[in-house]
């Protein structure tokens, strides 16, 4: 349920108020995913996308050379096409499962940039606990190509440091958008938006066969809120998966991770990505007065149930539903209530229609 209001007084007789905290909504799956690798001939098929690098050995590709990237349209759950700044996430969660058996050493914690740098990098430094952390970033792209027009299917471009057409997307410490796929020879942090986390294994063990991995985003990370924000308003979100493991031709580590094409995943479920957000809409609710009526107007989206609710005293259990409809398209709603002494809050509250 996505709720909403806007606070405005009525001559002392009624008055509106903002909502509380939308409950979360949940995305089972991705509706787009691939592996991210020069090499990959079935984009958008594949049941497992792995992330890994070239170096220390090879420096030719970008440093977070294959990684996992993946959509969830959101038009469904969260209403789509307000401005991005009518969208507030109080929180968001990625869960991600292992495809491979005890291919890599679990580290829940993030590694600077300098324990990935060659020996002969001035400013290496020891890397202080086993294995390498998986991080999840943005989508960025580049060219032609946009978050619109993106899909799994879509080229992969060049493999020449720095040119592909979709890349890992992070922010800088001020919040500014760049490209982190060769964070380690340009030496910056990757600041990424979550870091891998599991109950199942301690750190340094191997992880098992679809291991769940959780990331949690902060949505206080510099960036992220905005990114995340103007997603919503469009009705989809990108993110990658990325991992610094070191892999050689046909060996090395490769950590692999389900995708929606995934076999077993097609039959029973459960093992795609997928998303929890929570989110709460700005959506003012308009007022005008009719005699001794007062008309309330709210905004429609097609494909949720729009609910009226009121409440003399803003405690928990006192909001009462006044009127419920569901939409088919998007536009404007009305309800008339009658002018009472006293104040009465009222917001509404979004649910997606079955």
């Amino acid at each position: 349920m996505i709720r909403s209001a806007s606070i405005a007084a009525l001559l002392g007789f009624s008055a509106m108020t903002s909502c509380l905290v939308a409950a979360p909504a949940f995305i089972e799956e991705t509706s787009q995913d691939r592996w991210m690798y020069t090499f990959n001939a079935t984009p958008g098929t594949r049941a497992q996308a792995a992330t890994f690098s070239p170096l220390p050995d090879f420096d030719g590709v970008d440093d977070r050379w294959g990684f996992f990237l993946f959509a969830f349209d959101t038009a469904s759950v969260i209403p789509a096409g307000l401005p991005a700044n009518a969208y507030r996430i109080t929180r968001a969660t990625v869960t991600a499962t292992v495809g491979a058996d005890d291919a890599f050493e679990y580290d829940p914690t993030y590694d600077s940039w300098n324990t990935l740098a060659t020996p002969t990098t001035p400013a290496a430094a020891p890397d202080a606990d086993a294995g390498r952390p998986i991080e999840l970033h943005g989508a960025g792209f580049r060219g032609p190509w946009t978050a619109a027009n993106f899909t799994e299917t879509s080229p992969y471009g060049s493999d020449i440091p720095g040119t592909r057409n979709a890349y890992p997307l992070g922010f800088t410490p001020a919040g500014q958008a760049r490209d982190i796929s060769n964070n380690i020879r340009q030496q910056f942090e990757s600041l990424p938006w979550a870091v891998g986390q599991t109950d199942e294994v301690s750190p340094g063990d191997l992880v098992p066969l679809e291991t769940p991995f959780q990331f949690e985003i902060d949505p206080a990370h510099p960036g992220v809120s905005s990114y995340l924000a103007n997603s919503l308003a469009s009705g989809k979100v990108w993110f990658s998966l990325t991992s610094l493991h070191p892999a050689v031709q046909q060996a090395g580590e490769f950590v692999s991770w389900i995708t929606r094409d995934d076999a077993i995943h097609q039959l029973f479920g459960g093992l795609a990505p997928t998303l929890e957000i929570e989110v709460t809409l700005n959506v003012p609710l308009t007022l005008q007065r009719n005699g001794s009526n007062l008309i309330i107007g709210w905004p429609t989206f097609a494909g949720f149930t729009h609910t009226l609710v009121a409440s003399p005293d803003l405690s928990a259990d006192s909001w009462l539903p006044v009127t419920s409809q569901a939409a088919t398209t998007n536009g404007t709603a009305t309800h008339t209530v009658a002018i009472t002494p006293g104040k009465r809050f009222f917001r509404i509250e979004y649910t997606p229609t079955p």
